[in-house]
Protein backbone atom coordinates (compact mmCIF):
# COMPACT_ATOMS: atom_id res chain seq x y z
CA UNK A 1 0.00 0.00 0.00
CA UNK A 2 1.25 3.46 -0.82
CA UNK A 3 -0.02 6.56 0.94
CA UNK A 4 0.51 9.95 -0.60
CA UNK A 5 0.84 13.08 1.45
CA UNK A 6 -2.36 13.72 3.35
CA UNK A 7 -3.56 17.20 4.04
CA UNK A 8 -3.68 16.42 7.72
CA UNK A 9 -0.12 15.29 7.96
CA UNK A 10 2.53 14.21 5.54
CA UNK A 11 3.74 10.65 5.82
CA UNK A 12 4.42 7.56 3.78
CA UNK A 13 4.23 3.92 4.63
CA UNK A 14 7.25 1.88 3.69
CA UNK A 15 6.69 -1.73 2.85
CA UNK A 16 6.07 -3.80 5.96
CA UNK A 17 7.71 -3.60 9.31
CA UNK A 18 6.28 -3.69 12.78
CA UNK A 19 7.31 -1.47 15.67
CA UNK A 20 10.92 -1.51 16.31
CA UNK A 21 9.30 -3.72 18.71
CA UNK A 22 9.70 -6.92 16.96
CA UNK A 23 13.42 -6.48 17.25
CA UNK A 24 12.86 -8.34 20.47
CA UNK A 25 11.81 -11.74 19.52
CA UNK A 26 12.52 -12.30 23.08
CA UNK A 27 9.63 -12.56 25.01
CA UNK A 28 6.63 -13.44 23.77
CA UNK A 29 5.74 -16.57 25.45
CA UNK A 30 3.41 -15.40 28.11
CA UNK A 31 1.94 -18.29 30.00
CA UNK A 32 -1.20 -17.70 31.96
CA UNK A 33 -0.55 -18.62 35.55
CA UNK A 34 -3.76 -17.74 37.33
CA UNK A 35 -4.84 -20.26 39.95
CA UNK A 36 -8.45 -21.38 39.60
CA UNK A 37 -10.60 -19.72 42.22
CA UNK A 38 -13.04 -21.95 44.06
CA UNK A 39 -16.51 -21.52 42.57
CA UNK A 40 -18.99 -19.50 44.64
CA UNK A 41 -21.70 -21.64 46.12
CA UNK A 42 -24.53 -19.22 46.80
CA UNK A 43 -27.99 -20.04 45.52
CA UNK A 44 -29.60 -17.57 43.17
CA UNK A 45 -33.29 -16.89 42.71
CA UNK A 46 -34.77 -19.99 41.14
CA UNK A 47 -37.79 -18.06 39.87
CA UNK A 48 -35.53 -16.49 37.24
CA UNK A 49 -34.89 -19.82 35.55
CA UNK A 50 -36.86 -21.37 32.74
CA UNK A 51 -36.20 -25.09 33.08
CA UNK A 52 -36.10 -27.40 30.10
CA UNK A 53 -38.27 -30.51 30.34
CA UNK A 54 -35.10 -32.57 29.82
CA UNK A 55 -33.42 -30.78 32.74
CA UNK A 56 -35.76 -31.24 35.67
CA UNK A 57 -34.50 -31.55 39.22
CA UNK A 58 -35.47 -30.56 42.71
CA UNK A 59 -31.85 -29.85 43.62
CA UNK A 60 -31.82 -26.26 44.96
CA UNK A 61 -28.27 -25.81 43.61
CA UNK A 62 -29.33 -26.34 39.97
CA UNK A 63 -29.80 -22.64 39.31
CA UNK A 64 -26.54 -21.62 40.93
CA UNK A 65 -24.48 -24.10 38.90
CA UNK A 66 -25.46 -22.34 35.68
CA UNK A 67 -25.59 -18.78 36.98
CA UNK A 68 -22.17 -18.99 38.60
CA UNK A 69 -20.66 -20.65 35.53
CA UNK A 70 -22.15 -17.98 33.23
CA UNK A 71 -20.77 -15.28 35.52
CA UNK A 72 -17.26 -16.77 35.32
CA UNK A 73 -17.58 -16.93 31.54
CA UNK A 74 -18.52 -13.28 31.11
CA UNK A 75 -16.13 -11.57 28.66
CA UNK A 76 -15.00 -9.04 31.25
CA UNK A 77 -14.15 -11.80 33.73
CA UNK A 78 -12.80 -14.87 31.91
CA UNK A 79 -9.05 -14.55 31.55
CA UNK A 80 -9.04 -11.49 33.81
CA UNK A 81 -10.48 -12.43 37.21
CA UNK A 82 -11.80 -15.92 36.44
CA UNK A 83 -10.47 -19.05 34.77
CA UNK A 84 -12.04 -21.62 32.49
CA UNK A 85 -11.71 -24.85 34.47
CA UNK A 86 -13.99 -24.00 37.45
CA UNK A 87 -16.74 -22.81 35.11
CA UNK A 88 -16.60 -26.02 33.07
CA UNK A 89 -16.60 -28.06 36.27
CA UNK A 90 -19.78 -26.30 37.41
CA UNK A 91 -21.47 -26.89 34.06
CA UNK A 92 -20.62 -30.57 34.16
CA UNK A 93 -21.94 -30.84 37.71
CA UNK A 94 -25.17 -29.41 36.34
CA UNK A 95 -25.24 -31.97 33.51
CA UNK A 96 -25.17 -34.91 35.92
CA UNK A 97 -27.14 -33.50 38.87
CA UNK A 98 -29.72 -31.36 37.09
CA UNK A 99 -29.54 -31.67 33.32
CA UNK A 100 -30.29 -35.42 33.14
CA UNK A 101 -27.46 -35.83 30.64
CA UNK A 102 -26.86 -39.38 31.84
CA UNK A 103 -30.42 -40.66 31.64
CA UNK A 104 -31.24 -38.63 28.50
CA UNK A 105 -27.92 -38.09 26.66
CA UNK A 106 -27.91 -34.97 24.43
CA UNK A 107 -26.74 -36.78 21.31
CA UNK A 108 -27.62 -36.83 17.64
CA UNK A 109 -30.53 -39.23 17.28
CA UNK A 110 -30.72 -42.03 14.73
CA UNK A 111 -33.53 -40.19 12.93
CA UNK A 112 -31.34 -37.06 12.58
CA UNK A 113 -28.20 -38.74 11.29
CA UNK A 114 -29.18 -39.45 7.64
CA UNK A 115 -30.11 -35.78 7.12
CA UNK A 116 -27.15 -34.26 8.99
CA UNK A 117 -24.61 -36.54 7.31
CA UNK A 118 -25.39 -34.77 4.02
CA UNK A 119 -23.97 -31.52 5.39
CA UNK A 120 -21.53 -32.32 8.21
CA UNK A 121 -18.36 -34.38 8.48
CA UNK A 122 -17.92 -37.25 10.92
CA UNK A 123 -15.68 -35.00 13.04
CA UNK A 124 -18.41 -32.36 13.29
CA UNK A 125 -21.03 -34.96 14.20
CA UNK A 126 -18.73 -36.35 16.89
CA UNK A 127 -18.40 -32.89 18.46
CA UNK A 128 -22.19 -32.56 18.46
CA UNK A 129 -22.45 -35.91 20.26
CA UNK A 130 -20.43 -34.93 23.35
CA UNK A 131 -22.36 -35.35 26.60
CA UNK A 132 -20.15 -33.10 28.73
CA UNK A 133 -19.01 -29.52 28.29
CA UNK A 134 -15.45 -28.84 27.17
CA UNK A 135 -13.05 -25.90 27.32
CA UNK A 136 -13.98 -25.10 23.74
CA UNK A 137 -17.62 -24.94 24.84
CA UNK A 138 -16.65 -22.56 27.64
CA UNK A 139 -14.92 -20.23 25.21
CA UNK A 140 -17.92 -20.41 22.90
CA UNK A 141 -20.22 -19.36 25.76
CA UNK A 142 -17.88 -16.45 26.59
CA UNK A 143 -17.88 -15.44 22.92
CA UNK A 144 -21.69 -15.58 22.78
CA UNK A 145 -21.94 -13.20 25.74
CA UNK A 146 -19.48 -10.84 24.05
CA UNK A 147 -21.44 -10.94 20.79
CA UNK A 148 -24.67 -10.20 22.66
CA UNK A 149 -23.10 -7.08 24.15
CA UNK A 150 -21.69 -6.04 20.78
CA UNK A 151 -24.97 -6.48 18.93
CA UNK A 152 -26.86 -4.51 21.56
CA UNK A 153 -24.40 -1.66 21.11
CA UNK A 154 -24.52 -1.89 17.31
CA UNK A 155 -28.27 -1.80 16.77
CA UNK A 156 -29.32 0.85 19.29
CA UNK A 157 -32.10 2.93 17.77
CA UNK A 158 -32.65 0.67 14.74
CA UNK A 159 -36.25 -0.31 14.13
CA UNK A 160 -36.16 -3.06 11.48
CA UNK A 161 -34.01 -6.11 10.78
CA UNK A 162 -32.47 -4.78 7.56
CA UNK A 163 -31.22 -1.65 9.36
CA UNK A 164 -30.05 -3.77 12.29
CA UNK A 165 -28.11 -6.08 9.98
CA UNK A 166 -26.47 -3.09 8.25
CA UNK A 167 -25.58 -1.36 11.53
CA UNK A 168 -24.16 -4.62 12.94
CA UNK A 169 -22.06 -5.11 9.82
CA UNK A 170 -20.49 -1.66 10.12
CA UNK A 171 -19.91 -2.16 13.86
CA UNK A 172 -18.13 -5.45 13.17
CA UNK A 173 -16.02 -4.08 10.31
CA UNK A 174 -15.08 -0.90 12.16
CA UNK A 175 -13.89 -2.94 15.14
CA UNK A 176 -11.90 -5.43 13.04
CA UNK A 177 -9.39 -3.95 10.61
CA UNK A 178 -8.75 -6.05 7.51
CA UNK A 179 -5.50 -8.00 7.33
CA UNK A 180 -4.89 -7.50 3.62
CA UNK A 181 -2.04 -9.98 3.17
CA UNK A 182 -3.09 -13.60 3.69
CA UNK A 183 0.48 -14.43 4.74
CA UNK A 184 -0.08 -12.30 7.85
CA UNK A 185 -3.28 -14.05 8.91
CA UNK A 186 -2.96 -16.14 12.08
CA UNK A 187 -5.44 -18.61 13.61
CA UNK A 188 -7.49 -16.84 16.26
CA UNK A 189 -10.73 -17.39 18.13
CA UNK A 190 -13.57 -14.90 17.47
CA UNK A 191 -12.88 -13.35 20.89
CA UNK A 192 -9.23 -12.80 20.02
CA UNK A 193 -10.15 -11.35 16.63
CA UNK A 194 -12.42 -8.82 18.32
CA UNK A 195 -10.00 -7.91 21.12
CA UNK A 196 -7.01 -7.51 18.81
CA UNK A 197 -9.19 -5.65 16.32
CA UNK A 198 -7.77 -7.21 13.15
CA UNK A 199 -8.57 -10.23 11.00
CA UNK A 200 -8.89 -11.68 7.54
CA UNK A 201 -12.04 -11.22 5.45
CA UNK A 202 -13.19 -14.71 6.44
CA UNK A 203 -12.54 -14.01 10.11
CA UNK A 204 -14.53 -10.77 9.87
CA UNK A 205 -17.37 -12.65 8.16
CA UNK A 206 -17.33 -15.30 10.90
CA UNK A 207 -17.66 -12.66 13.63
CA UNK A 208 -20.44 -10.84 11.76
CA UNK A 209 -22.42 -14.05 11.26
CA UNK A 210 -22.07 -14.69 15.01
CA UNK A 211 -23.46 -11.22 15.73
CA UNK A 212 -26.46 -11.98 13.52
CA UNK A 213 -27.07 -15.21 15.42
CA UNK A 214 -27.55 -13.21 18.60
CA UNK A 215 -30.51 -11.56 16.84
CA UNK A 216 -31.70 -15.02 15.75
CA UNK A 217 -31.14 -13.93 12.16
CA UNK A 218 -29.57 -16.54 9.88
CA UNK A 219 -26.59 -15.53 7.74
CA UNK A 220 -24.42 -17.54 5.36
CA UNK A 221 -21.14 -17.18 3.51
CA UNK A 222 -20.98 -17.33 -0.30
CA UNK A 223 -17.71 -18.48 -1.83
CA UNK A 224 -16.68 -20.23 -5.06
CA UNK A 225 -16.14 -23.99 -4.97
CA UNK A 226 -12.52 -23.15 -5.80
CA UNK A 227 -11.61 -20.35 -3.33
CA UNK A 228 -10.44 -17.09 -4.89
CA UNK A 229 -8.80 -14.24 -2.94
CA UNK A 230 -11.46 -11.55 -3.39
CA UNK A 231 -14.61 -13.62 -3.86
CA UNK A 232 -16.43 -13.72 -0.56
CA UNK A 233 -19.86 -12.39 0.37
CA UNK A 234 -22.11 -12.69 3.42
CA UNK A 235 -25.82 -13.22 2.82
CA UNK A 236 -28.24 -12.24 5.60
CA UNK A 237 -31.62 -13.99 5.48
CA UNK A 238 -34.42 -11.58 6.42
CA UNK A 239 -38.05 -12.30 5.58
CA UNK A 240 -37.92 -13.53 1.97
CA UNK A 241 -34.74 -11.67 0.97
CA UNK A 242 -31.01 -12.33 1.22
CA UNK A 243 -29.05 -9.10 1.77
CA UNK A 244 -25.44 -9.03 0.58
CA UNK A 245 -22.38 -7.70 2.44
CA UNK A 246 -18.73 -7.75 1.35
CA UNK A 247 -16.38 -8.55 4.28
CA UNK A 248 -13.33 -7.74 2.14
CA UNK A 249 -14.33 -4.18 1.23
CA UNK A 250 -16.12 -3.79 4.55
CA UNK A 251 -19.22 -2.52 2.73
CA UNK A 252 -22.75 -3.68 1.97
CA UNK A 253 -23.29 -4.35 -1.71
CA UNK A 254 -25.19 -1.15 -2.55
CA UNK A 255 -28.76 -1.39 -3.78
CA UNK A 256 -29.60 0.83 -6.74
CA UNK A 257 -31.51 3.26 -4.53
CA UNK A 258 -29.52 5.03 -1.79
CA UNK A 259 -30.23 8.17 0.26
CA UNK A 260 -28.84 11.00 -1.88
CA UNK A 261 -26.65 12.57 0.80
CA UNK A 262 -25.59 9.45 2.73
CA UNK A 263 -21.82 9.19 3.18
CA UNK A 264 -21.96 5.42 3.67
CA UNK A 265 -24.06 2.76 1.94
CA UNK A 266 -27.33 2.44 3.85
CA UNK A 267 -29.38 0.09 1.65
CA UNK A 268 -27.81 -3.33 0.96
CA UNK A 269 -28.70 -5.06 -2.29
CA UNK A 270 -30.48 -8.41 -2.28
CA UNK A 271 -29.38 -11.58 -4.01
CA UNK A 272 -32.54 -11.51 -6.13
CA UNK A 273 -31.82 -7.95 -7.30
CA UNK A 274 -28.24 -8.90 -8.21
CA UNK A 275 -29.49 -11.85 -10.28
CA UNK A 276 -31.92 -9.49 -12.02
CA UNK A 277 -29.43 -6.61 -12.45
CA UNK A 278 -25.83 -7.91 -12.65
CA UNK A 279 -24.55 -4.33 -13.02
CA UNK A 280 -25.12 -3.86 -9.28
CA UNK A 281 -21.91 -5.81 -8.61
CA UNK A 282 -20.08 -4.17 -11.51
CA UNK A 283 -20.93 -0.72 -10.12
CA UNK A 284 -19.33 -1.39 -6.74
CA UNK A 285 -16.33 -3.34 -8.04
CA UNK A 286 -15.59 -1.10 -11.01
CA UNK A 287 -12.46 -1.90 -12.96
CA UNK A 288 -11.67 -4.75 -10.57
CA UNK A 289 -14.97 -6.55 -11.28
CA UNK A 290 -13.27 -9.46 -13.04
CA UNK A 291 -11.53 -10.39 -9.77
CA UNK A 292 -14.75 -10.31 -7.74
CA UNK A 293 -18.01 -12.21 -7.70
CA UNK A 294 -20.22 -11.77 -10.75
CA UNK A 295 -23.96 -12.44 -10.64
CA UNK A 296 -23.44 -15.57 -12.72
CA UNK A 297 -20.73 -16.91 -10.39
CA UNK A 298 -22.96 -16.27 -7.39
CA UNK A 299 -25.53 -18.64 -8.86
CA UNK A 300 -22.98 -21.47 -8.61
CA UNK A 301 -21.35 -20.46 -5.33
CA UNK A 302 -21.13 -22.68 -2.28
CA UNK A 303 -23.42 -21.61 0.56
CA UNK A 304 -21.55 -22.11 3.82
CA UNK A 305 -23.11 -22.26 7.27
CA UNK A 306 -20.55 -20.83 9.68
CA UNK A 307 -20.43 -21.98 13.28
CA UNK A 308 -18.66 -24.24 15.74
CA UNK A 309 -20.11 -27.73 15.98
CA UNK A 310 -21.26 -27.12 19.54
CA UNK A 311 -23.69 -24.47 18.24
CA UNK A 312 -25.83 -27.16 16.62
CA UNK A 313 -25.63 -29.57 19.58
CA UNK A 314 -28.36 -30.75 21.94
CA UNK A 315 -26.18 -29.98 24.96
CA UNK A 316 -26.14 -26.28 24.00
CA UNK A 317 -29.89 -26.37 23.37
CA UNK A 318 -30.51 -27.74 26.85
CA UNK A 319 -28.17 -25.22 28.41
CA UNK A 320 -29.82 -22.31 26.58
CA UNK A 321 -33.25 -23.55 27.66
CA UNK A 322 -32.06 -23.54 31.27
CA UNK A 323 -30.59 -20.02 31.34
CA UNK A 324 -32.25 -17.44 33.55
CA UNK A 325 -34.39 -14.72 32.00
CA UNK A 326 -31.62 -12.16 32.43
CA UNK A 327 -29.23 -14.32 30.40
CA UNK A 328 -30.54 -13.52 26.95
CA UNK A 329 -27.60 -14.57 24.77
CA UNK A 330 -28.09 -17.26 22.11
CA UNK A 331 -26.17 -20.55 22.28
CA UNK A 332 -28.04 -22.82 19.88
CA UNK A 333 -29.38 -22.97 16.33
CA UNK A 334 -31.01 -26.10 14.98
CA UNK A 335 -29.81 -27.26 11.58
CA UNK A 336 -32.75 -29.61 11.05
CA UNK A 337 -36.41 -29.50 12.07
CA UNK A 338 -37.03 -29.01 15.79
CA UNK A 339 -40.27 -28.23 17.59
CA UNK A 340 -41.94 -26.74 14.55
CA UNK A 341 -38.91 -24.76 13.35
CA UNK A 342 -37.86 -26.17 9.96
CA UNK A 343 -34.18 -25.50 10.76
CA UNK A 344 -31.33 -23.47 9.29
CA UNK A 345 -30.80 -25.68 6.23
CA UNK A 346 -34.48 -25.67 5.26
CA UNK A 347 -34.53 -21.90 5.75
CA UNK A 348 -31.75 -21.54 3.16
CA UNK A 349 -33.48 -23.90 0.74
CA UNK A 350 -36.90 -22.25 0.91
CA UNK A 351 -36.20 -18.52 1.26
CA UNK A 352 -37.15 -16.25 -1.63
CA UNK A 353 -39.27 -18.87 -3.41
CA UNK A 354 -36.34 -21.28 -3.40
CA UNK A 355 -33.69 -18.95 -4.81
CA UNK A 356 -31.01 -21.19 -3.21
CA UNK A 357 -32.87 -24.48 -3.56
CA UNK A 358 -30.27 -25.93 -5.93
CA UNK A 359 -27.24 -24.43 -4.19
CA UNK A 360 -24.47 -26.54 -2.70
CA UNK A 361 -24.96 -26.11 1.04
CA UNK A 362 -22.26 -27.10 3.53
CA UNK A 363 -21.66 -26.62 7.23
CA UNK A 364 -18.18 -25.13 7.15
CA UNK A 365 -15.40 -26.78 9.13
CA UNK A 366 -13.50 -23.49 9.18
CA UNK A 367 -14.71 -22.39 12.66
CA UNK A 368 -13.77 -25.70 14.29
CA UNK A 369 -10.41 -25.69 12.53
CA UNK A 370 -9.67 -22.11 13.58
CA UNK A 371 -10.49 -22.89 17.21
CA UNK A 372 -8.33 -26.01 17.15
CA UNK A 373 -5.39 -24.22 15.54
CA UNK A 374 -5.67 -21.25 17.90
CA UNK A 375 -5.30 -23.58 20.88
CA UNK A 376 -2.42 -25.57 19.39
CA UNK A 377 -0.09 -22.82 18.21
CA UNK A 378 3.56 -23.30 19.04
CA UNK A 379 7.03 -22.17 18.07
CA UNK A 380 7.43 -18.97 16.07
CA UNK A 381 3.70 -18.65 15.45
CA UNK A 382 3.02 -18.77 19.20
CA UNK A 383 5.64 -16.05 19.74
CA UNK A 384 4.08 -13.92 17.04
CA UNK A 385 0.58 -14.21 18.50
CA UNK A 386 2.04 -13.60 21.94
CA UNK A 387 3.53 -10.35 20.65
CA UNK A 388 0.13 -9.28 19.36
CA UNK A 389 -1.43 -9.96 22.75
CA UNK A 390 1.37 -8.45 24.81
CA UNK A 391 0.06 -4.86 25.12
CA UNK A 392 -3.28 -6.07 26.44
CA UNK A 393 -1.53 -7.18 29.65
CA UNK A 394 -0.42 -3.62 30.41
CA UNK A 395 0.20 -1.77 32.57
CA UNK A 396 2.48 -3.38 35.13
CA UNK A 397 2.31 -1.50 38.44
CA UNK A 398 5.23 -0.63 40.69
CA UNK A 399 5.71 1.17 44.01
CA UNK A 400 7.99 4.15 43.48
CA UNK A 401 8.10 4.77 47.23
CA UNK A 402 9.78 1.38 47.75
CA UNK A 403 12.56 2.10 45.26
CA UNK A 404 16.10 1.03 45.99
CA UNK A 405 19.04 3.04 44.72
CA UNK A 406 21.50 1.15 42.54
CA UNK A 407 24.62 2.39 40.70
CA UNK A 408 22.71 2.37 37.38
CA UNK A 409 19.49 3.95 38.77
CA UNK A 410 16.53 3.11 40.96
CA UNK A 411 15.16 -0.41 41.25
CA UNK A 412 11.56 -1.24 42.17
CA UNK A 413 9.50 -4.34 42.66
CA UNK A 414 7.01 -4.88 39.83
CA UNK A 415 3.52 -6.23 40.40
CA UNK A 416 1.53 -8.60 38.17
CA UNK A 417 0.14 -7.27 34.87
CA UNK A 418 -3.18 -5.49 35.45
CA UNK A 419 -4.65 -6.30 32.00
CA UNK A 420 -6.19 -2.85 31.98
CA UNK A 421 -6.03 -2.52 28.19
CA UNK A 422 -7.79 -5.88 27.81
CA UNK A 423 -10.56 -4.74 30.17
CA UNK A 424 -10.87 -1.44 28.33
CA UNK A 425 -11.07 -3.03 24.89
CA UNK A 426 -13.78 -5.40 26.19
CA UNK A 427 -15.67 -2.41 27.56
CA UNK A 428 -15.41 -0.72 24.16
CA UNK A 429 -16.65 -3.75 22.24
CA UNK A 430 -19.64 -4.00 24.60
CA UNK A 431 -20.56 -0.42 23.74
CA UNK A 432 -19.37 1.85 26.56
CA UNK A 433 -17.32 4.24 24.45
CA UNK A 434 -17.03 7.12 26.98
CA UNK A 435 -15.52 4.85 29.65
CA UNK A 436 -13.21 3.23 27.12
CA UNK A 437 -11.99 6.55 25.72
CA UNK A 438 -11.20 7.84 29.21
CA UNK A 439 -9.22 4.70 29.97
CA UNK A 440 -7.31 4.88 26.66
CA UNK A 441 -6.19 8.41 27.53
CA UNK A 442 -4.60 7.21 30.78
CA UNK A 443 -3.07 4.18 29.04
CA UNK A 444 -1.25 6.51 26.65
CA UNK A 445 0.15 8.42 29.62
CA UNK A 446 1.38 5.21 31.27
CA UNK A 447 4.00 4.57 28.60
CA UNK A 448 6.41 6.91 30.39
CA UNK A 449 8.49 6.05 33.46
CA UNK A 450 10.34 8.22 35.99
CA UNK A 451 13.90 9.16 35.07
CA UNK A 452 16.59 6.81 36.37
CA UNK A 453 14.05 4.02 36.99
CA UNK A 454 15.44 0.64 35.90
CA UNK A 455 12.72 -0.75 33.64
CA UNK A 456 12.93 -4.30 32.25
CA UNK A 457 13.04 -4.26 28.48
CA UNK A 458 9.90 -6.38 28.05
CA UNK A 459 7.96 -4.13 30.45
CA UNK A 460 8.97 -0.99 28.59
CA UNK A 461 8.01 -2.65 25.31
CA UNK A 462 4.63 -3.70 26.67
CA UNK A 463 3.81 -0.14 27.74
CA UNK A 464 4.92 1.36 24.42
CA UNK A 465 2.80 -1.10 22.49
CA UNK A 466 -0.19 -0.46 24.78
CA UNK A 467 0.10 3.28 24.12
CA UNK A 468 0.07 2.65 20.38
CA UNK A 469 -3.02 0.43 20.62
CA UNK A 470 -4.75 2.92 22.91
CA UNK A 471 -4.14 5.76 20.44
CA UNK A 472 -5.92 3.84 17.68
CA UNK A 473 -8.80 2.53 19.79
CA UNK A 474 -9.36 5.99 21.29
CA UNK A 475 -9.91 7.38 17.78
CA UNK A 476 -12.14 4.42 16.98
CA UNK A 477 -14.25 5.12 20.08
CA UNK A 478 -14.80 8.70 18.96
CA UNK A 479 -15.74 7.45 15.49
CA UNK A 480 -18.25 4.95 16.91
CA UNK A 481 -19.80 7.75 18.99
CA UNK A 482 -20.27 9.91 15.90
CA UNK A 483 -17.73 12.51 17.04
CA UNK A 484 -16.48 12.90 13.49
CA UNK A 485 -14.22 15.94 13.81
CA UNK A 486 -12.58 14.59 16.98
CA UNK A 487 -12.17 11.15 15.41
CA UNK A 488 -10.51 12.62 12.32
CA UNK A 489 -8.03 14.52 14.48
CA UNK A 490 -7.29 11.47 16.64
CA UNK A 491 -6.78 9.20 13.62
CA UNK A 492 -4.43 11.83 12.21
CA UNK A 493 -2.53 11.89 15.51
CA UNK A 494 -2.24 8.10 15.33
CA UNK A 495 -0.88 8.30 11.78
CA UNK A 496 1.58 11.00 12.76
CA UNK A 497 3.00 8.86 15.55
CA UNK A 498 2.58 5.28 14.36
CA UNK A 499 2.18 5.19 10.57
CA UNK A 500 5.26 2.95 10.25
CA UNK A 501 4.17 0.40 12.84
CA UNK A 502 1.33 -1.77 11.50
CA UNK A 503 0.42 -1.36 7.81
CA UNK A 504 -3.10 -2.78 8.18
CA UNK A 505 -3.87 -0.61 11.20
CA UNK A 506 -2.45 2.41 9.35
CA UNK A 507 -4.71 1.68 6.40
CA UNK A 508 -7.74 1.38 8.68
CA UNK A 509 -6.89 4.65 10.41
CA UNK A 510 -6.53 6.50 7.12
CA UNK A 511 -9.75 4.98 5.76
CA UNK A 512 -11.82 5.82 8.87
CA UNK A 513 -10.26 9.30 8.96
CA UNK A 514 -11.50 9.92 5.41
CA UNK A 515 -15.02 8.76 6.34
CA UNK A 516 -14.91 10.95 9.46
CA UNK A 517 -13.98 13.95 7.32
CA UNK A 518 -16.79 13.20 4.88
CA UNK A 519 -19.33 12.89 7.69
CA UNK A 520 -18.05 16.15 9.22
CA UNK A 521 -18.67 17.95 5.92
CA UNK A 522 -15.01 18.09 4.87
CA UNK A 523 -15.71 16.35 1.58
CA UNK A 524 -12.73 17.79 -0.27
CA UNK A 525 -10.33 16.44 2.35
CA UNK A 526 -12.08 13.06 2.31
CA UNK A 527 -12.00 12.86 -1.49
CA UNK A 528 -8.32 13.78 -1.49
CA UNK A 529 -7.54 10.95 0.92
CA UNK A 530 -9.29 8.23 -1.10
CA UNK A 531 -8.15 9.64 -4.46
CA UNK A 532 -4.47 10.20 -3.90
CA UNK A 533 -3.60 7.19 -1.76
CA UNK A 534 -3.05 3.78 -3.30
CA UNK A 535 -4.63 1.07 -1.15
CA UNK A 536 -3.93 -2.66 -1.40
CA UNK A 537 -5.78 -4.49 -4.18
CA UNK A 538 -8.12 -6.09 -1.64
CA UNK A 539 -9.97 -2.84 -0.88
CA UNK A 540 -9.20 -0.72 -3.93
CA UNK A 541 -12.84 -0.77 -5.17
CA UNK A 542 -14.03 0.79 -1.89
CA UNK A 543 -11.74 3.78 -2.36
CA UNK A 544 -12.90 4.27 -5.95
CA UNK A 545 -16.56 3.93 -4.95
CA UNK A 546 -16.28 6.53 -2.21
CA UNK A 547 -14.35 8.90 -4.45
CA UNK A 548 -17.17 8.96 -6.99
CA UNK A 549 -19.97 8.96 -4.41
CA UNK A 550 -18.53 11.80 -2.36
CA UNK A 551 -17.79 13.86 -5.45
CA UNK A 552 -21.41 13.48 -6.47
CA UNK A 553 -22.60 14.57 -3.01
CA UNK A 554 -20.29 17.58 -3.09
CA UNK A 555 -21.46 18.66 -6.53
CA UNK A 556 -25.13 18.42 -5.56
CA UNK A 557 -24.71 20.18 -2.22
CA UNK A 558 -26.20 23.70 -1.98
CA UNK A 559 -23.55 26.32 -2.75
CA UNK A 560 -22.68 28.53 0.20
Amino acid sequence: MTLTNLRHYKFRIPSVFLLSIIFIGLLITIPGCEKPAPPPAQNLNSEDNAQNSDSESDDPDCNSYIDNAMSMLEPDRLGISATLEPAIELLNQWTSKCGNFDSKPPVVTDSQKPFLKKYLSEAQLAKMDLTRFTKLDGKFIRNSQLFKGMINAAIAGKTNDKDRATAAFYYCINNIALVTNEKNVVPLSPYEICILGAGSAEQRAWVYINLMRQLRIDAVLFRPAKPAPFKLLVGVLIDEEIYLFDPILGLPIPATEQPADSILIQNPATLASVYKSPEILKNIYGEDAENRFSAEELKNAQVLIMGQSCEWSARMRRLEDSLSRKQTFVLFRNLDEFEGDPGFIAHIQTIGKGILKEAEIKVSEYPDEQMRKSMEVEGELAKRIGTMKLPFRAPIPFDINARVKKPEGFEVQWGPPTKKLLKTRTTQLMGDQPAAIQSYVTTRLEQGFPANLIVPQDTRLMHLMAAQQAAYFLALGQYLQGEDSSASKSFNDYLRLYSRVEPDRTLAAMYLMAISDAKAGKLSSAIYSVSENKPPAAIKPAFQYFKERWKDIREKAPKK
